[in-house]
């Protein structure tokens, strides 16, 4: 994952109970939700128990097999072994007395897993406890101030999200957002192009399964630098292409293999004086769903191809005039990916005529318009 400006969000516990019966079925008893680097308590009590008691706080992750000691105590306060890290330690010393088995922790993110409190009473199992710690975390980048027209990324990860459903993102006002979830960086959800008006505070909502009615919010305040502009330097262009069609008749223009967050088209007309600028006939954004188009012949293309998914090319059908030089560039964070192709437009009589090395000469000829 990029690295940047953390963000991390204010969470509470959940506490769900299993419905199983039977213990051996059993994977976790209470299910606690917690942001990263927040302070949280797993909560073990028990009666007061007289002799040699003691207790074993133990950790895997839901794949695994083996359960990790975190720590070990006996009555005595003789710690056999100690936490396994310094982030968790019981929450009373006196647990003999007060019946507190309770660990605290403070967790990072590869932290999140099963725990077990073990109370043992001259070596016999008295009480087992188990948790699942699902850890909670929140990060965006680039860092703020965000420049203006750079690729906001806002990431979501519940470590594990064995216990959520879904988590969605929604924007400053309440709109939401399209996501999509990555097998490293979680929940993903993008703002491409960013304008002074998407500052503000997005909303990240962790859904629990099985309890529609509880959960988590987190706010992310984004700030949009109004002085400073994002550069995109990182240009990779394709060969150029070059075609011909007849007029009125369907042409597949190619765009950048590479997927994308959002696709532009430029055209120069073939009349076009030199060092003319090319011009925007095109924009679609697949994030946001919007689409800019100043050209009615001009459509985004489907299967193969998937604009929604970032896969883009265009269909044109040309008049006689709307030849020239297209560029296609597909735009992903902070790189862009080009691709120009020349089209020469032919009447359809002229290319009844003509035929083979006739038309060859033809789009020869018109491509010397654009030299």
């Amino acid at each position: 994952m990029e690295s940047g400006f953390f963000c991390y969000i204010l969470a509470s516990c959940f506490v769900v109970l299993n419905s199983h019966t039977d213990s051996s079925h059993k994977a976790w008893d209470e299910v606690v939700m917690v942001k990263e680097n927040t302070s949280t308590t797993l909560v073990c009590n028990g009666a007061r128990l007289q002799g040699d008691i003691s207790i074993n706080w133990k950790v895997k992750s839901v794949a695994a097999d083996e359960w990790k000691l975190i720590l070990s105590a006996s009555e005595k306060k003789k710690f056999s072994g100690g936490a396994s890290k310094a982030s968790m330690r019981l929450t009373d010393d006196d647990f003999r007395d007060t019946g507190d088995f309770s660990l605290d922790v403070l967790p990072k993110v590869e932290d999140g897993g099963l725990y077990s409190c073990l109370i043992k009473k001259q070596e016999s199992k008295v009480k087992e406890r188990i948790f699942l710690l699902a850890v909670l975390k929140v990060d965006f980048f680039p860092a703020a101030p965000v420049p203006q027209y750079s690729t906001l990324r806002l990431f979501a990860r519940v470590n594990p999200d064995i216990s959520v459903s879904k988590i969605t993102w929604t924007a400053p006002g309440g709109l939401p957002m399209k996501t999509e979830k990555w097998p490293t960086s979680g929940t993903v959800t993008k703002v491409p192009q960013v304008q002074n008006n998407d500052g503000g505070t997005y909303t990240c909502t962790v859904y629990h399964w099985g309890h529609s009615n509880d959960v988590l919010e987190a706010h992310v305040d984004v700030i949009v630098d109004a002085d400073k502009v994002a550069s995109f330097t990182n240009i990779s262009h394709s060969s150029e292409i070059s075609t011909a069609t007849q007029t009125h008749k369907s042409l597949l223009l190619a765009c950048p293999s590479s997927q994308g967050d959002y696709v532009l088209l430029y055209w120069l007309p073939p009349d076009a004086k030199k060092h003319s600028m090319m011009k925007l006939v095109y924009q679609y954004n697949r994030w946001t769903g919007s689409t800019l188009k100043h050209s009615n012949k001009l459509q985004l293309a489907g299967p193969p191809y998937d604009p929604e998914a970032g896969s883009f090319a265009f269909l044109l059908t040309p008049d006689l005039k709307e030849g020239g030089l297209y560029a296609c560039e597909v735009y992903l964070n902070d790189v862009v990916f080009s691709q120009r192709t020349r089209l020469s437009v032919l009447k359809g009589k002229q290319e009844e005529v003509v035929g083979g090395e006739g038309l060859e000469k033809v789009k020869q000829k018109e491509e010397l318009m654009y030299q």
